[in-house]
């Protein structure tokens, strides 16, 4: 992600509205974004710089945050531990960043998020061509005024258009700040996730 939140801002104004996608999850302590897809065991991808590790969690229908940006944490039946042994990560540059784990079920329920919530995404494996798609990415960025502080951290989504593939590189021009790396690039054109949201630069 960009080092400020300016740089990521895709014009003058943050546009990024609050949304509760349950396809989404917020990704603590390191503060990126996961999502789940339809795979066999309906695993996690987030990015690899996102460093997933023993001991965090995924948070689900994330309320807003205190006056001042310190984050709340939602109820316990919407808190899944990561589960350690299922992490597999590549964090090497632009395109080839990515995380892909899985979470223990709830020790409240004794469910799994997808039994929880009932959605995940589909992956589209093979990234389309530019041809006018738009755009979004739904995650937990940071904010700055004059966005209210109790958005910070919580979960936001903004479309854009699509700009630019090259190799395993995806273009687009959507607002998004630090917290936003592992969003899901969701290509709302024809329903599909088809990337990592990891970097940000709008305006760099």
């Amino acid at each position: 992600m960009a080092t400020t939140t300016r740089r990521s801002i895709c014009g003058s104004n943050d546009d990024r509205a609050l949304i509760t996608d349950n396809k989404s999850a917020r990704h603590l302590p390191e503060g990126c974004t996961a999502w789940s897809f339809g795979d066999t065991n309906l695993m996690f991808l987030s990015a690899g710089h996102c460093s997933p590790s023993t001991g965090d969690v995924l948070q689900f229908n994330v309320p807003l945050s205190a006056p001042g940006g310190t984050l709340v944490n939602p109820p316990p039946q919407d808190q899944y531990v990561v589960e350690a042994t299922s992490i597999q990560l590549v964090n090497n540059t632009i395109g080839d960043d990515w995380s892909y784990y899985g979470v223990s079920p709830n020790s409240t329920t004794g469910l799994t998020p997808f039994q929880a919530y009932g959605v995940r995404h589909t992956l589209n494996p093979i990234p389309p061509a530019v041809a006018g798609q738009t755009i979004r990415i739904t995650g937990f960025g940071v904010t700055s005024a004059p966005v209210s502080d109790t958005w910070n951290q919580v979960e936001k989504t903004h479309t854009g258009a699509y700009t630019q593939r090259i190799g395993t590189t995806l273009k687009y021009a959507v607002d998004t700040t630090g917290g936003n790396s592992g969003s899901c690039v969701f290509n709302q054109t024809d329903g599909t996730a088809i990337g990592i949201h990891t970097n940000a630069g709008c305006s760099s």
